[in-house]
């Protein structure tokens, strides 16, 4: 049980992180009026989102230590917390790395 709810935790984390700046997109579209209409470019992108974060889960989830004598609430808190930083992470680096790229 301990183990499921840590796993959802973390994948909770890295999808929403994951999602984040399409969300941002999203909303400073809307404050500027533009019309949103569905693309299915959408759809392919959420699945690609959703498929990457299950990855990024199932290869970070070995190393984080699951403390058992804790409510389950606070065990999801923690994968949650653990999967958006480490995702984070990654996306910084990424990016970093990408731009460093691009400029030589």
């Amino acid at each position: 049980m301990y183990e499921v709810v840590a796993f959802s935790g973390v994948f909770l984390g890295v999808l929403c992180r994951t999602l984040l700046p399409y969300v941002e997109k999203m909303r400073e579209a809307m404050e500027r009026g533009a019309s949103i209409a569905w693309d299915s470019r959408y759809g392919y992108a959420a699945s690609a989102a959703f498929f990457l974060s299950f990855v990024t889960t199932a290869l970070a989830f070995p190393s984080l230590q699951i403390p058992r004598s804790t409510d389950l609430l606070y065990l999801l808190l923690i994968g949650f917390g653990y999967g958006w930083g480490l995702n984070d992470a990654l996306n910084k680096f990424l990016i970093d790395w990408r731009e460093k790229g691009s400029t030589t």
